[in-house]
């Protein structure tokens, strides 16, 4: 794993080929982050400082240099152990400043905040000209209201809820490009793409751990919006009828939706109080946790962060569907590096 390193105008300043160990974690709808640990030389100080970033010939994922901690170890030998994040940590540098509504497809609603809070924001030193999006269309819709909130968090929470994924990649001309993506399906579900199945029938399923819970089942919601004492605005929110002991039921606090005095429709306002409440609504919670044997297949040849593969226990004759949501690449002091995926179902 050879590193590039980039100053803060994007410019090539050199390469980081020696270092004693890294690791390097890049998740589907979460920010990435990297560690690296190098010997203090004259090469390493001048390259590796804040603000720096660092590329792979091998990933579209650049890291951008955010802790820098010197240390000496007990055989008088210093290390520069250097942190940070991937590009989409670029996000958390702003919020949702003014008040928005969203009711549109989810993929629309995440490039509205990016273009108000990035790209095209009031206050113009708010601006970052290198940032644009890549307009791929998601069609499911969302329906919200947000002030104040970091833009990073939003749009973790909202491509978690949607099972989507999202990068910052460096593109041509020093840009930074927004994307969305859906990994690929390769489960028994399918019949167009190659499967991908760990399972102990094929000793790729080292160990396994299966659980079911209802200890935070939900089944309906009260939404409370804004208002005071017996008329505030609520409403009550499930996506199927139960009843006596199979009803159970939490609250949840949304003072903060405002309607602006009537400028949002009552029917707008109770639909945002919907989807707020449906966000809230817990199933019957399954987790399936097992060490697989990676080198059955081959990372992004095989399988890709977010695509979804089969994770079975023939056994217990239990079979999911889960999808790759991390992978953490690791390179030790000898060089050997080793891969570690994590699922979610």
């Amino acid at each position: 794993m050879e590193f590039i390193i980039l100053d803060k105008n994007l410019d090539k300043i050199g390469l980081l080929d020696y270092y004693i160990d890294c690791i390097w974690i890049d998740r589907y709808n979460q920010c990435g982050e990297f560690t690296i640990n190098v010997d203090v030389s004259d090469d390493a100080l001048k390259m590796m400082q804040l603000h720096n970033y660092i590329a792979r010939y091998d990933d579209d994922n650049v890291g951008i240099i955010e802790d820098i901690t010197f240390t000496r170890n007990e055989e008088l030998k210093s290390i520069m152990c250097v942190k940070g994040r991937f590009l989409a940590s670029i996000l958390s540098r702003r919020i949702i400043a003014i008040q928005t509504q969203v009711d549109c497809a989810v993929s629309e609603a995440i490039y509205n905040l990016i273009y108000d809070n990035i790209i095209n924001p009031s206050i113009l030193s708010r601006r970052i000209d290198n940032f644009i999006c890549c307009n791929d269309i998601f069609e499911d819709k969302l329906k919200a209201q947000y002030t104040g909130k970091n833009l990073l968090e939003v749009i973790e929470d909202v491509c978690n809820a949607y099972d989507l994924g999202f990068k910052v990649v460096l593109a041509n001309d020093k840009k930074f490009m927004f994307k969305l993506y859906k990994g690929v399906d390769r489960s028994y579900s399918q019949v167009v793409n190659p499967r991908v199945v760990f399972s102990d029938t094929y000793d790729n399923l080292l160990s396994s751990e299966y659980n079911e819970n209802i200890t935070e089942l939900a089944t309906d919601v009260l939404v409370a919006g804004e208002g005071e004492g017996l008329e505030r605005k609520t409403l009550w929110v499930s996506t199927q009828d139960k009843y006596g002991l199979d009803r159970f039921e939490i609250y949840k606090d949304q003072r903060n939706i405002s309607s602006n005095n009537q400028d949002v429709t009552e029917d707008e306002y109770y639909k945002q109080l919907e989807e707020e409440g449906l966000e809230s609504i817990h199933e019957l919670t399954t987790s399936f946790d097992g060490e697989v044997y990676f080198d059955s297949y081959i990372y992004k040849k095989d399988l890709y962060l977010g695509d979804l593969c089969v994770i079975e226990n023939s056994r217990w004759n239990i079979a999911i569907n889960a999808r790759l949501k991390e992978v953490v690449e690791t390179v030790n002091s000898s060089g050997l590096v080793q891969i570690a995926p994590t699922f979610g179902v």
